[in-house]
């Protein structure tokens, strides 16, 4: 299988993608990230396994999300005897096209097409191959698994000697009746020895026929245990009975003796009633005669309280009017100073401004010469232009004017090598015509000339001849006038009349060049800071701010102002500004302190005075509500009802204490326990009772259910279900057996076979190996083609504990070397995206060898980000990269 030509359209974030592989060789196709490289291996992969209506997960990922489109493959493809040219179209309007120009045209489209396709790679193509022969970026450090390519199989045969006195197809004839053999054994076992088919379906029959003997066993034990049940219940619920009776008489004696024990708790609680409420009358009494007396006391401390207040207010006023002294003359002091400091401020701005319009004098008159100067050099470089856009001779012409005259000389020297010359002296004086010219000798005057056409010679009146030079000295001729027609043309062309004008206008105008590129370098140094424009733009914006009369003149000297004693002026006055506003800073302190003392001192006047107030309002209130209390009781009768009182609750504690003393004399905890333990016993023998008969109940219900469903008549099916059930179990049973025994066998002389062409298999990626890792370099491969384990240097070492880039190295060189066996016609392209990512520079130098060694009549793709980790196969390859 080789692949000749892919075409992506609208795939994923690809608009158009064209490509051509060779057909042999190495190609490496290199690319920025997320161009689309590895995006190319997935299309080819959708192309030849999804239908065009495909719903897959796959096939909606590679729709584009820039445009409402579908996606476009197409390949073209050589296996075997057949070449086509597929094409598929996915997501909006979906088709597909098949193209089949070899070995006879055909043309096909849609599911008639896709399954042709199918068909010819199941003929041609080892598909098992054609996945193994890739080195992918999420696997790139994973082992090759060649196990199941019989494209290498037929190939590792041929190598170690067993088919060469088979015929062509032997390997295809063993493989067939393996395959015969693996379809008998999938009949009755899955891939992983679990049963399926016919004898996993025999297994669960058997299975269900042992379930269901079971269930129905159970079922007609159920029958017999609701039996034996509802004998035993019958007898529990007649004891029951009887036990409940007894328990409820003993109930009734426990009632009785807890209502008397009751009877005194009321009693108890109704003498405790009158107990309280005599000690909270006289807690009330008592407490009314205490507040009494706080009352007393309350005010006296009140009275106190207002003439210490009195004191504290008169002081808080004196405090305040001398805090609003000193607030008002701290004001008066910062207003003054804030006065200067505007009266400074002014004169620092005055003084700044004269001085920046000075510093803007300045300025003008110096960016005003550097616009004069640019402005001439930028109309010297406006006439050297425009003489350079005068002519019209440029350098290629005048290398093409150079070359034609060249040519001219050329041919003007062969031609006068290849013509004929005639010579004549004149014996007397004579005028001789010769073609077309008349010339006139002197007797003794010789004159010769080439002939390079046929050319009369005419004397008058003595003789006529005709020279007829031969056909070298024709087609020299021919030539010569070839090249001054080319000559005139290309100095027609460059606007002049003859060589050395052509000359003479080139060096003026490389004169006139080397002018434009100096004035241009000066151009870039005058407008390094700023371009003619910005400059204009600045010194008409500097006049514009200079007033007519802007007193940058000194009346007394007359002269202008002295910008080095301005700005003198300027810091003095700047630093008697900053002098002034420190100064202005500590008054306003100085006052806002005030403010804050005076503020403090208006709220403790104010606070004091308000409790002042209130103090007395409270003393006054205080004193009324004491008058009104003596008015409704005076202090001596409370006295006498807080001794009543007392008396009272005396009374009605001895009351509650010999009550509580019968209450004692009946043992209540006793009494309460024995009737708690009588309702108990008596609570869990009726629910015993009523448990048992309505469990009799049910199971009678259960046997009248049990006698309508024939039990035993489905446990005898069951059992004759599973006499045939085990009699089909036990015939699968020896056709698996056998079956399994069979593939066994055959596994068993297939891995021997295979062991034999190990040894080719082994022998050629040591070969290859060698080239990367040296000559001690080994390995052991199994009987599935696996690497297990490599030795380098007498170190042997598994393959799982070699390096990232030692095994992306090895399984490389596994698929090269399975590509260099397998034969031309079973051949597919070995793919490689983006691996070597772990590999040095010096093995990447000698893998480069190991894909030159087996190039050959092969295909090997390389994707890669990186080229140059590929430049020695670059070199010796051909190389595609890719553009967004």
């Amino acid at each position: 299988m080789k692949l000749h030509r892919l075409t992506l359209t609208n795939y994923r974030g690809i608009t158009h993608r064209d490509l051509e592989f060779p057909d042999h060789g190495v190609v490496v196709i290199s690319g920025a990230n997320e161009i689309g490289k590895s995006s190319m291996l997935e299309a080819l992969d959708l192309l030849l396994e999804a239908k065009d209506r495909s719903t897959k997960k796959e096939v909606k990922q590679v729709k584009p999300t820039h445009a409402d489109v579908g996606a476009e493959v197409t390949a073209d493809i050589s296996t075997g005897p057949y070449r086509f040219v597929y094409r598929k179209r996915f997501h909006k309007r979906p088709e597909t096209e098949l193209t089949l120009l070899a070995p006879r045209r055909e043309q096909l489209t849609g599911d008639e097409a896709h399954d042709r396709v199918r068909g010819m790679l199941a003929e041609t193509v080892d598909m098992d191959l054609w996945q193994a022969q890739r080195v992918l970026q999420s696997a790139s450090t994973s082992a090759v698994d060649l196990s199941g390519c019989d494209a290498l199989s037929r190939a590792l045969d041929v190598a170690a000697g067993e088919v060469d006195d088979q015929p062509a197809t032997g390997g295809a004839v063993d493989s067939l009746l393996i395959d015969r053999v693996d379809a008998e054994f999938r009949r009755y076992f899955t891939a992983t020895g679990r049963p399926t088919g016919e004898w996993s379906a025999a297994i669960a029959r058997l299975r269900t026929a042992d379930e269901e003997v079971a269930r129905c066993a159970a079922a007609v034990a159920e029958v017999d245990e609701a039996v034996r049940r509802h004998a035993a219940l019958t007898t529990e619920s007649a004891t029951l009975t009887v036990q409940s009776n007894a328990a409820a008489a003993l109930l009734t004696e426990a009632q009785e003796a807890a209502r008397a024990v009751e009877k005194l708790r009321t009693e108890i609680a109704q003498a405790t009633v009158v107990a309280g409420a005599a000690t909270d009358k006289h807690r009330m009494s008592v407490s009314a005669l205490a507040e009494r007396r706080r009352a007393r006391a309350d005010i006296d401390e009140r009275a106190a309280a207002v003439t210490r207040l009195q004191t504290e207010s008169d002081a808080a006023a004196d405090d305040l009017d001398t805090a609003s002294k000193m607030h008002k003359e701290a004001e008066q002091v910062a207003a003054a100073a804030r006065t200067a400091v505007e009266a400074g401020h002014r004169r620092v701005e005055a003084v700044r401004a004269t001085v920046q319009r000075l510093c803007d004098r300045e300025e003008l008159d110096r960016l005003a010469g550097q616009l004069t100067t640019l402005q001439r050099h930028q109309r010297e470089l406006d006439e050297v232009q425009r003489d350079l856009g005068a002519i019209t001779l440029t350098p290629s012409l005048m290398a093409a004017v150079e070359d034609a005259a060249a040519a001219v000389d050329r041919a003007r020297a062969a031609a006068d090598q290849a013509s004929a010359h005639l010579d004549l002296v004149a014996s007397a004086d004579l005028e001789v015509t010769i073609g077309e010219d008349r010339v006139r000798l002197q007797a003794g005057q010789d004159w010769s000339a080439a002939v390079s056409g046929p050319t009369g010679v005419d004397v008058a009146g003595v003789l006529s001849l005709r020279v007829v030079p031969g056909a070298p000295a024709v087609a020299t001729q021919a030539t010569l006038d070839d090249a001054r027609a080319r000559l005139a043309a290309v100095l027609e062309q460059a606007g002049a009349t003859d060589l050395a004008t052509a000359r003479h206008t080139d060096q003026r105008r490389r004169e006139l060049s080397g002018a434009a590129e100096r004035l241009r370098g000066i151009l870039e140094v005058l407008t390094a800071e700023h371009t003619l424009d910005a400059l204009a733009a600045r010194v008409d914006a500097l006049r514009a701010a200079l007033p007519a009369d802007d007193g940058l003149w000194d009346a007394e000297t007359g002269g202008p102002r002295d910008l080095a004693a301005l700005r003198a002026e300027l810091d003095a006055a700047s630093a008697e500004h900053q002098q002034l506003v420190r100064d202005c800073e500590t008054h306003r302190k100085v006052a806002e302190e005030t403010t804050k003392l005076l503020s403090d001192r208006e709220l403790r006047a104010a606070r004091a005075k308000e409790k002042l107030d209130a103090s007395q309002a409270e003393l006054t209130l205080a004193m009324q509500r004491l008058a009104a209390q003596r008015a409704l009781t005076p202090d001596d009768d409370l006295a006498v009802a807080a001794e009543a009182d007392a008396e009272a609750v005396r009374a009605a504690d001895s009351l509650v204490a010999r009550l509580d003393d019968d209450l004692e004399r009946h043992q209540p905890d006793a009494v309460a326990a024995a009737l708690e333990h009588a309702q108990r016993q008596h609570d869990r023998l009726d629910s015993d009772r009523q448990r048992a008969a309505e469990s009799l109940r049910e199971v009678a219900t259960q046997l009248k259910v049990y006698g309508t469903q024939g039990r035993q008549g489905r446990l005898d099916e069951a059992e004759t279900e599973r006499q045939h059930a085990e009699a089909e179990h036990l015939r699968m049973q020896r056709r698996a057996k056998a079956a399994e025994l069979l593939r066994s066998v055959m596994v068993r002389h297939r891995n021997a076979t295979r062991q034999r062409y190990v040894d080719p298999y082994r022998g050629e990626v040591e070969r290859l190996g060698r080239i990367v890792f040296g000559d001690s370099f080994e390995i052991d491969v199994d009987a599935d083609l696996r690497i297990e384990q490599r030795t380098l240097s007498g170190r042997t070492v598994p393959y799982e504990s070699l390096s990232g880039g030692a095994k992306e190295q090895l399984g490389i060189v596994a698929r090269l070397a399975s590509a260099a066996l397998v034969a031309k016609e079973d051949g597919v392209p070995v793919i490689i995206d983006d691996a070597l990512g772990f590999t040095d520079a010096d093995r990447l130098a000698k893998m480069t060898d190991v894909f030159d060694a087996v190039a050959g009549d092969g295909q090997v793709i390389i994707l890669t980000c990186s080229p140059q980790r590929y430049a020695g196969v670059i070199e010796s390859a051909e190389h595609i990269e890719l553009t967004a």
